[in-house]
């Protein structure tokens, strides 16, 4: 039953109730077209669908696979860099505007593609062009977007944006498998690079800014400076850089890991499936928890799930165990960017979210980079991850934690409570 204010005709009450109805339509249609965006994003296609084209290009080209596999690294550091000048322009102009303007330039980056040349420094040029031509269409402005229309449901709808780069995992290194074995490495760009186009109608059409977005719930919070001189600030960026290191290590060596165990080079490509169905529930799932229960203890029970993982990865695990620990691997990957999309509006409030999850992320991917090259020196070295995989188990223990510091949350349903 709706109560009416003094003054207020019946018809103006039932206007509210439908504009509040007709809000929340437009919120879960920005969500939807915010998932699909980022299915099909950059997030997704430079890192896991540059795998497939490591073999073509060394074919035709003779290049290492070490020297083609360093052009992830300059994908990684850019990420690292743009994130906060990211998060700097979707706070000053919005997500809608960075995203409509991104899409083009990227797919037509990626097109660009097909005229590569027999030369490694163009190769990495290239990846710190496209990068930058998809500046707007990182996650920050999805996440963004969605924050402006949500709070009591906040948990969820970043759980359902967030499941688009999980679909995107198991998706894209398909699609991009197809296109180069039907039509070739070049080919296979430029088809990356229209399907990414694709996207640019259902954002258009479906992506909004919150009418709200100038409202108290989304004005209020702290600066990055002031953000920077809290204690949840410096934990979180302390527990994403460990969970950098984490998800980097496994996610890069995860299938020469499974190999090393004795479990047959077909089976273990096929696995990582595994982990990307496990991070789009993870994703979902986390979403839906963190509207009921405290992100950090939610963080913290991941991560345990974790170590619990690398524990049974240092060891060479069976078939069985090797799935196991994939899924739980994908809860952790699935779980940690939902968690920090979600306590950033919760312990600094709305105001410079932006910013605030640019340098976040630009740290997570510092890590990121590091992480992947010190392991494989230490597999080299060693001639084992197992080494590599037990100093896993102590940085999830440490990150978990970490995560049971962070207190009580400073904002709920937009008010600062303390």
């Amino acid at each position: 039953m709706t109560l009416a204010q003094p003054g207020l005709p019946e018809r103006g009450v039932e206007a509210v109730a439908s504009q509040s109805t007709a809000e929340q339509a437009s919120g879960w249609k920005t969500v939807f077209a915010c998932a699909a965006g980022l299915t099909f994003g950059p997030s997704v296609i430079t890192v896991f669908g540059f795998g497939a084209f490591i073999n073509p290009l060394s074919n035709q080209f003779g290049w290492s696979v070490a020297s083609i596999s360093l052009g992830a690294t300059v994908v990684a550091i850019m990420i690292m860099i743009l994130a906060p000048l990211q998060g700097l322009l979707v706070d000053r102009f919005g997500g809608r505007r960075l995203v409509l303007w991104s899409i083009p330039a990227f797919g037509l980056s990626l097109c660009a593609m097909y005229y590569l040349p027999n030369n490694l420094i163009v190769f990495y040029l290239a990846w710190v062009v496209i990068p930058l031509c998809g500046l707007g269409i990182w996650p920050i402005s999805y996440l963004r977007l969605t924050a402006g229309w949500f709070d009591k449901n906040l948990g969820l709808a970043f759980g359902v944006t967030n499941a688009g780069i999980g679909v995107g995992a198991v998706v894209v290194p398909l699609l991009t498998a197809f296109f180069i074995g039907r039509y070739g490495w070049r080919e296979a760009f430029v088809c990356l690079g229209v399907v990414a186009l694709l996207v640019w109608p259902i954002a258009f059409l479906f992506l909004k800014e919150s009418g709200r977005q100038a409202s108290p719930m989304n004005m209020q919070g702290d600066t990055l400076s002031e953000a920077a001189r809290t204690r949840p600030f410096w934990i979180a960026v302390a527990g994403f850089f460990l969970l950098g290191i984490f998800s980097a290590s496994i996610l890069v060596h995860h299938v020469r890991i499974l190999i090393d165990a004795g479990i047959p080079p077909a089976t273990a490509t096929v696995l990582p499936a595994a982990l990307g169905a496990s991070l789009v529930v993870a994703r979902l799932l986390t979403g839906w928890l963190l509207d009921r229960f405290p992100a950090s203890w939610l963080m913290a029970i991941f991560l345990v799930g974790g170590a619990i993982a690398a524990g049974l990865y240092s060891r060479g695990p069976d078939l069985p165990l090797a799935i196991l620990s994939a899924a739980l691997v994908g809860l952790v990957v699935g779980a940690e960017f939902d968690v920090l999309s979600y306590i950033i509006p919760r312990y600094h409030g709305r105001k410079s979210f932006g910013r605030i999850y640019g340098v976040i992320f630009a740290v997570f991917q510092f890590a990121s980079a590091i992480a992947a090259f010190a392991v494989g020196y230490s597999r080299s070295q060693l001639g084992s991850y197992a080494p590599a995989m037990m100093v896993l188990v102590g940085v999830c223990l440490v990150c978990a934690l970490l995560f049971t510091q962070l207190g009580a949350y400073r904002f709920v349903a937009g008010e600062r409570t303390k």
